[in-house]
């Protein structure tokens, strides 16, 4: 039997609460050269990225349920003069897995790439 997503919002929907993304996150792998490491915070009504190096951007957080909870995910975009970069990331357990999906878009004829990190709370 497939399982259908609900078109209608559940009775007692509660806000996405973004505490178990919180805090600072450091890369599994110390000789990665993709994110080192990253900080997600909360404030302003907003969920705030920071990546070393590239800055803050706003992150949109995701529940499990269209019912809200707790986050379990969110996706982030940071725009650069020569890139764009896609963050998808979601809790596995006691790690954050985050994938980067970046696109060129300056005259370097580099190929779009993919990177995948696993990170752990500092």
């Amino acid at each position: 039997m497939i399982s259908r997503l609900s078109d209608r919002a559940p009775l007692n929907a509660a806000p996405i609460d973004p505490a178990p993304l919180l805090g600072d996150w450091l890369n599994y792998d110390a000789t990665s050269r993709n994110i080192a490491s990253l900080t997600i915070t909360h404030g302003e009504g907003r969920i705030i990225l920071h990546i070393t190096n590239w800055g803050e951007t706003t992150a949109l957080p995701f529940a499990l349920t269209t019912a809200g909870g707790e986050a379990a995910a969110f996706r982030a975009a940071y725009d650069f003069d020569f890139a764009r970069i896609a963050i998808l990331a979601y809790l596995n357990k006691r790690l954050l897995v985050v994938d980067a999906y970046t696109t060129f878009h300056d005259d370097s004829r580099r190929s779009s790439y993919f990177a995948r990190d696993h990170f752990y709370l500092k």
